[in-house]
């Protein structure tokens, strides 16, 4: 699903390839929680822009748009260390944006499906 061409996506994902593969990678990750420097690694965008993208904080990134305060994702403290899970807000969103396009029930992303 290309998130940034659907009608339906909200404007915090049209305007960001960054949020929305941070999005798409915790929506294959589903309800797993995972860890900045993981989703770094595994879609290859830069540590400081994926927590740039989460908490809209440093840079062009407005913290009005984050993913953290539009609700699809939430923070979770664990032994000291910060993660990161999508929420079932930004499931339903994602979900909803995908049956609007005529598509399966879930979103692939890059062949991954969320395990929920």
């Amino acid at each position: 699903m290309d998130v940034k061409k659907s009608v339906d996506a909200p404007p915090f994902l049209r305007r960001s390839r960054v949020r929305t593969e941070i999005l798409m990678y915790l929506y294959g990750n589903y309800p797993k929680a995972s860890h900045p420097e993981e989703i770094s690694r595994d879609t290859g965008i830069e540590l400081k822009n994926v927590l740039r993208g989460l908490t809209g904080r440093g840079g062009w990134f407005k913290e009005s748009d984050s993913l953290l305060k539009q609700g699809v994702v939430e923070q979770i403290e664990q032994g000291g260390t910060t993660y990161y899970r999508l929420t079932e807000r930004g499931k339903s969103m994602i979900e909803s944006m995908h049956k609007s396009q005529g598509e399966d029930e879930k979103v692939k992303v890059k062949g991954v499906t969320p395990e929920g």
